[in-house]
């Protein structure tokens, strides 16, 4: 089935809102804004009776330990306008292990109207169209703290056109690009903190009419039970465990985007920002013994070799810088480095970096340069040994909780590397090209359902060779038309190992060398022809060799299984919740802004 999509321009998403929020002479206090919104969306949406798929958000799909993203089929029971949402019954669903509240209260935004409908009398264009304005306005327009502002200046005057030019220009790349990947970050981390306290705001609203309920009740054989507000006692969708500080942490956190945002929204504020920045890097350049001529970014230079080492004894430097020697050529250019942040600010494409034993934080807001590599100074073996010992190995791991580790754009090596991806919600986001990895150990926080290893975008390919993947939702995913190569890779105690989430992506497993050990679920292929006497919505299957008799062409090689719960499990494309059309808009719309790609219209 289809959702409804919209292409819209800049000016047209101006005029919308203007059609909204416009008093005439008079001013729009960000406390009206909301309401005016709920009066438009009154008029537009249907109040009942409409199908549409739900894609569940990131938080709560943490919660109840779902793959993100997950969407649901079903239909809106009751609009409630008063709070931008709707309850919402949940018909089908994509995945049996999918166990949801058959109804709940979910926000508008998250709803996506289908172009289908069972009656036909309803006027869904409206709806849907009406919808597509508020998560737009919603999503990259309305910013949570502006509930905040003072009543008495005008909300639209000031941000309206702001925000939405900030948007177009964010599109069109016409910000400098660490500028607008770092504006990007701040967005993305600001929505999801605003889920998330909005999640556990209202955990804590239960809990204390909870304890009203046990007090009212004392002299009663049992106290009150709660119960779920979608009708489900086992099923709440707001089952949170983090306390109080975790609440106020994350408060504190939004602060400090507020303010940094507020500073980066104004164009001037923006310039001065670019400025600093590059003469940042031109000290970085200048201290680091960059000549003068190569300052420019734009001028070519011959590939350099940089080598990070963290603190350590003389002799031990010496042993380092020998091993290095090893590896780099003669002729080639080589330059020391305190830390890897530096070095990933000011190197271009064919530079190589080498690290030593050691941690080395990022908080990296560019893609890796083409043609480069990232390798450690270690013996492969060492990576890849039972029980590591982090702290003689070169690991890489991110300086906060940023949304991606490494994104790659273009042709990529890396090898002899640990990658700590405990702290971010994916490993390595390949955007484009060909990732080669080599002795890679990338590391999960074994608790997260939506925390990704490796994730392949259209078209890009990855090979990896003697690697190990642990602890991840996903290990690897392979989108629509991507590619695999795994040699001697080891995929362990995953929740899904790998996933091929379109019949057009392949997949080589060269050798009969690679396994599968302790996952949930080795392999899921979605969207495979299961053929026409097949009634079954899924197929489990034990081996490799059966799921290659259903996409022969795309599946090469052979893996074993050790102590998987399901070794391959296989959707048929006959039973698909969505269009492979609105199915890949839905993946899009969630790598906007945390895989730090282009924003793009909605």
């Amino acid at each position: 089935m289809e959702v409804f999509t919209f292409e819209k321009s800049f000016l047209e998403r101006l005029k919308e809102a203007e059609a909204v929020l416009k008093w005439e002479g008079a001013v729009m206090p960000a406390s009206q804004v909301r309401s005016e919104w709920k009066s438009y969306v009154e008029l537009q949406i249907e109040p009942a009776g409409w199908q549409a798929i739900w894609k569940i958000p990131r938080v709560i799909c943490e919660d109840l330990k779902l793959r993100y993203p997950t969407i649901v089929y079903g239909y809106v029971e009751q609009a409630i306008f008063e709070e931008l949402k709707a309850v919402f019954v949940v018909t089908a669903v994509q995945d049996s292990d999918v166990h949801l509240p058959e109804s709940n209260e979910v926000s508008l935004v998250e709803l996506w109207p289908t172009v289908e409908q069972e009656n036909s009398a309803l006027n869904v264009d409206t709806t849907a169209d009406c919808i597509d304005r508020l998560r737009f306005f919603y999503t990259h327009v309305w910013m949570p703290w502006d509930k905040d502002y003072d009543d008495d200046r005008d909300w639209v005057q000031q941000h309206l056109q702001a925000r939405i030019q900030l948007v177009c220009d964010l599109s069109k790349n016409r910000l400098p690009r660490p500028l607008a990947v770092h504006m990007r970050t701040l967005l993305t981390e600001a929505s999801y903190i605003q889920q998330r306290l909005d999640y556990l705001e209202l955990d804590l609203s239960d809990a204390e009419s909870d304890d009203e309920a046990v007090e009212l009740n004392d002299n009663a054989t049992e106290p009150a039970r709660k119960q779920a507000k979608s009708g489900n006692a086992n099923g709440s969708l707001n089952a949170s465990s983090l306390p109080v500080t975790d609440l106020m942490c994350l408060h504190l956190r939004m602060a400090i985007i507020r303010s940094e945002f507020e500073i980066l929204e104004n164009p001037e504020m923006r310039r001065a920002y670019s400025e600093l920045q590059s003469n940042s890097l031109k000290r970085l350049r200048s201290s680091s013994g960059t000549t003068k001529q190569s300052e420019d970014l734009l001028v070519e230079r011959a590939p350099i070799s940089h080598v990070v080492t963290v603190p350590g004894k003389l002799q031990q430097q010496l042993d380092l810088l020998k091993l290095a020697q090893s590896l780099v050529p003669p002729e080639t250019q080589v330059q020391l480095a305190n830390t890897l942040q530096d070095v990933l600010s000011i190197c271009q494409s064919n530079d190589h970096i080498l690290l030593s034993p050691g941690e080395h934080t990022i908080k990296f807001l560019e893609h890796l340069n083409d043609n480069g590599s990232l390798s450690g100074l270690v013996q492969p073996e060492a990576i890849l040994t039972p029980v590591p010992d982090l702290f003689k190995l070169p690991v890489v791991s991110s300086s906060d909780e940023d949304s991606t580790l490494l994104v790659i754009d273009g042709d990529y090596t890396l090898s002899q590397l640990v990658l700590n991806c405990r702290h971010v919600r994916r490993g390595i986001l390949l955007r484009n090209g060909t990732l080669t990895m080599q002795g890679c150990r990338l590391m999960g926080d074994g608790n997260s359902s939506t925390q990704e290893g490796i994730v392949c975008m259209p078209g890009a390919s990855v090979e990896l060779k003697s690697c190990l993947i642990e602890d991840f939702a996903v290990g690897i995913s392979l989108r629509p038309r991507s590619s695999a190569e795994l040699g001697s890779v080891q995929l362990k105690n995953c929740k899904t190992g790998l996933e091929l989430l379109e019949k057009t992506a392949s997949l080589n497993l060269q050798g009969s060398k690679c396994s599968f050990d302790g996952c949930k679920l080795g392999i899921l292929a979605d969207g495979l022809a299961l053929g026409e006497r097949r009634t079954e919505k899924n197929l489990v299957l034990k081996q490799f060799s059966e799921l290659q008799r259903y996409n022969n062409e795309n599946l090469l090689g052979n893996c074993t299984f050790n102590h998987c719960a399901r070794n391959v499990r296989v959707f048929s494309e006959s039973d698909q919740l969505l269009a492979q059309r609105s199915h890949q808009r839905l993946l899009e719309e969630e790598l906007v802004g945390e895989n730090k790609e282009n924003i793009q219209m909605v």
